[in-house]
């Protein structure tokens, strides 16, 4: 049972038969065992590390703190009954001693239609305070965190029960069930958040059931009802947090992070300002406050995962010098790492499953079986199955292993270096000795401050200044005061002959890579697209356009008026106000005084603006001699452009936006529709995930970029305090869909193992719009959505001409003739389980040189590449 095992037996009041655990585990072919007293700190045995395991009831002896920080097993003596009773090494979680580790017995799984955002950070915190998951319904799984009860998950959790597992029922439960756990630190009876009907939500309105619906309740703040005593951590205490928008979670997940940090002592800070920020708490290693934090020699910088190790342990470690996973991660995968196959053999427990996050952060494939597909194989010691094939079984030409061999340290260091690293040096072959492997010497690589310079330092090529208070200058923000001077040219030099620096080439998952950035002033009524940077950078031009410039003036949002324009409203409006305002001096003096509040100007000149005629507007030249021709506009041709117009679909579950979401989403020059329409042709398409809706698929024809609805939710929380800064701060192309959701590439049915960049290449298809070209196709009426919903999704995307096929009878003057890869066809789309008889009887009419009958999914997976399929796989 414990075989190559080193233990070492904590003695205490609570443990004393340590007689009897040693002679359990030489039975069981442990190789050494040491006793020692509590208290004793004559000897410690993990420096040098001597020990793969600690068995004890206290935290409170010498080897602890590094025994945590090496990912050592610790567990109570019930490990080594219960192994030993079911003839099977027990998980480790469930036997922690430390009463931090709440979360110990529970095994965890998120539904599907949870956040994307909320998924990872759950999965995060539910690992910190001690419990475990895995992304599937197991045999193993204890709690399934779901939003209704008629959900994939759901279903198979609620039939375990019903089956009457010996492991007992999954409890459903609520997303506020492990909120609340988190920001109380204990974990709370599951009763009040079970589903269908949890107690939690109830309200005057009597009985809340969720069996069949998704109530907006659910997504509203996830604050505990009950008191709680604040905790002392005299760390935290009045220190400044300010939390990035990277995370992208749910205003309900939000909320939960923002009292645990209160909880503690800490404060949040909603807006930054490196002079009254204390930490800085973020995702990635991208953005201006990012790289202001680690300007500035005095801000924190580290994540979600670091502030839960401070809550646990109760003691103070810098994020440098704490794992290397407490610090933000890069955007983007190391490109030589893309796709590598990399297994692990002999690290078990927390340390396994560090080294396979490190190996996916950095883009590699993590493989749990070893096969001559793979590149490297990491191994603590040199012994085993995966150790013994990897250097014997799978030889080259010269007899050389093809899976590289090397130890977790290699691991490591590319890691830290963020750079694929020599792995023939010697350090990366050592396994150990006979008595001790590597694996108590996991986690004890530190980032590199130097090398974290490459996301901190911009180069001054790069359009971005640094000034001698540490504070970042973007020469191309959309704040007038930071622009240089010899930028401050007239409106149409600055949109025709405004070019950006050409850019180094810096790492490809650098955040210093060359974007596209918003130039604009006072006078400016140019409008800009951003476009999503390829991994590895090139020099750019700025993305500046003159495309939506006009002579006549368009009547714009009020957040971008034109020069043309009074910026509260029209000119109209404005001659009205210095008429009535200039009657006498009193109202002069009034308008005087309300000039010096924007607030209050802007909700007069609104005020006065609806005195106008609903129907029509009329706005006057301002020429300069006050002429008073006059234009009528009717306002319902009036079209007003958006930089950004934008279809949602799918989003339900994310976020409903209300009238007044649509002003402010308006006034930042966003327009979001609800249809397609020859009004407004979206530019952008906003969806959780790769969908099959009509709107998702018809987009697919039109947009030029996918993103994330947190996108919406980010800008809509913040728009009320920072205004149209908000869109420089949040940017668009951090939330496209393949950056949020790292799955992209499976659900546009890519295979697993490499990053085929899936959906940049849909977007910049030269087939998108056009990709069914010439065809004509034959509809049947059985098609899931009828033959008008398909037909639309196909004419988006180029069909030339569709029949409905109602039967077979008749079908040679039916059925319309088409030209496929050359030849002439009659294609068919059909229902598989519906469509028998017509299937039978086109076969019958047709031979297979005639015709052919596909499934509907050769289409969808066509427009998912941009590129016809092969037919084969889809015949019926």
């Amino acid at each position: 049972m414990f075989k190559g095992c080193n233990f070492l037996i904590i003695r205490s009041d609570k443990l004393t038969q340590d007689q009897e655990l040693v002679k359990l585990l030489t039975a069981n072919r442990a190789v050494n065992i040491y006793v020692k007293d509590e208290f004793d700190n004559s000897k410690n045995y993990m420096d040098p590390p001597l020990i793969t395991h600690i068995i004890t009831e206290t935290i409170n002896f010498i080897e602890y703190n590094q025994g945590v920080n090496s990912m050592v097993p610790i567990v109570t003596t019930s490990w080594v009954y219960d192994s030993i009773n079911f003839q099977k090494l027990q998980s480790l979680r469930t036997y922690n001693p430390n009463p931090n580790y709440f979360l110990k017995d529970c095994f965890i799984c998120c539904c599907d239609n949870l956040p994307s955002g909320d998924k990872e950070l759950i999965y995060g915190a539910v690992s910190a305070f001690g419990g475990g998951y895995v992304d599937t319904i197991t045999k193993y799984t204890t709690h399934l965190i779901a939003l209704d009860v008629v959900n994939e998950k759901a279903v198979v959790a609620a039939s375990v029960a019903k089956s009457g597992s010996q492991r007992g029922d999954i409890k459903i439960v609520l997303p506020h069930w492990i909120d609340h756990c988190i920001t109380l630190g204990k974990k709370l009876e599951e009763d009040d958040y079970l589903l269908p009907d949890p107690k939690i939500l109830k309200g005057d309105e009597g009985k809340f059931d969720l069996e069949n619906v998704v109530s907006s309740a659910v997504f509203s703040d996830s604050l505990p009802k009950d008191e709680y005593i604040k905790a002392t951590l005299d760390c935290f205490k009045g220190k400044n947090f300010y939390l990035s928008s990277d995370f992208n979670w749910s205003q309900r997940l939000a909320n939960s992070i923002k009292l645990l940090i209160e909880r503690h002592g800490g404060k949040i800070v909603k807006a930054f300002d490196s002079k009254k920020v204390d930490i800085y708490l973020g995702k990635f290693r991208q953005g201006d406050y990012y790289r202001e934090s680690c300007l500035s020699n005095r801000i924190i910088v580290g994540n979600l995962q670091w502030l839960y190790s401070i809550i646990v342990s109760q003691k103070w470690v810098l994020p440098l010098n704490a794992n290397i996973l407490y610090y933000p991660i890069p955007t983007a995968p190391l490109p030589e790492f893309q796709g590598l196959k990399i297994s692990i053999t002999n690290y078990s427990g927390d340390s396994r499953q560090y080294l396979g996050k490190l190996i996916t952060i950095m883009g590699g494939y993590f493989t749990t079986t070893l096969t001559r597909e793979n590149d490297y194989l990491v191994c603590a010691k040199a012994s085993g199955k995966k150790f013994d094939a990897a250097l014997n079984k799978w030889l080259d030409q010269n007899g050389n292993s093809q899976v590289k061999v090397v130890n977790h340290l290699w691991l490591e260091d590319c890691f830290t270096q963020w750079a694929k690293l020599d792995d023939s040096l010697d350090k990366y072959k050592n396994f150990g000795t006979e008595l001790i492997d590597m694996e108590p010497l996991v986690g004890r690589t530190h980032l590199d401050s130097e090398v974290l310079k490459q996301w901190s330092l911009v180069v001054e090529d790069e359009g971005i200044e640094v000034d001698e208070t540490g504070n970042i200058n973007d020469s191309m923000s959309e704040d007038e005061s930071t622009q240089r001077k010899e930028r401050s040219k007239s409106v149409d030099e600055n949109v025709k002959d405004v070019k950006s620096p050409i850019t180094k080439t810096p790492l490809a998952s650098s955040p210093v890579a060359a974007k596209g950035k918003t130039l604009s002033s006072a006078t400016s009524s140019s409008s800009t697209q951003e476009t999503t940077p390829d991994p590895v950078p090139t020099p750019t031009r700025s993305p500046i356009t003159d495309n939506h410039t006009s002579a006549a003036p368009v009547e714009a949002p009020e957040s971008s008026p034109p020069v043309t324009q009074s910026r509260y409203g029209g000119r109209s409006a404005a001659r009205k106000a210095a008429a009535k305002l200039h009657d006498n001096m009193s109202d002069l003096r009034e308008y005087q005084e309300m000039a010096k509040s924007k607030r209050k100007m802007k909700h007069y000149m609104e005020d006065l603006e609806k005195s106008l005629s609903p129907k029509k507007r009329k706005v006057k030249s301002d020429d300069g001699d006050h002429s008073e021709d006059e234009i009528e506009v009717l306002e319902e041709n009036k079209v007003v452009e958006f930089d950004i117009i934008g279809i949602m679909t799918g989003c339900e579950s994310e976020i409903e936006l209300n009238k007044q979401d649509h002003e402010h989403l308006k006034n930042l020059g966003i327009k979001i529709i609800t249809d397609f329409n020859t009004k407004y042709e979206p530019n952008t398409l906003i969806a959780p995930r790769i969908l099959r809706t009509e709107k998702f698929l018809r987009s697919l024809s039109k947009v030029d970029r996918i993103i994330h609805p947190n996108y919406l939710i980010n800008i809509l929380e913040h728009v009320k305090d920072k205004g149209k800064s908000v869109l420089k701060e949040y940017r668009i192309d951090d939330y496209a869909l393949d950056k949020v959701v790292k799955t992209i590439d499976t659900e546009l049915g890519y295979t697993k193992g490499k990053n085929h960049k899936g959906l940049q290449q849909l977007l910049a298809s030269e087939n998108k719009g056009k990709l069914f070209k010439g065809i004509n196709l034959n509809l049947s009426s059985n098609l899931n959505g009828g033959v008008q919903l398909i037909s639309k999704i196909l004419k988006d995307h180029g069909m030339e001409n569709f029949k409905e096929i109602k039967n077979s009878s008749n079908l040679t003057k039916q059925a319309i003739v088409s030209e496929l890869n050359g030849d002439e066809k009659i294609i068919l789309l059909a229902n598989k389980k519906k469509d028998t008889r017509l299937i039978n009887g086109f076969k019958n009419t047709f031979d297979k040189d005639q015709g052919m009958v596909l499934d509907w999914d050769w289409c969808v997976k066509s427009i998912f590449k941009m590129d016809l399929q092969d037919t084969d796989q889809f015949t019926l």
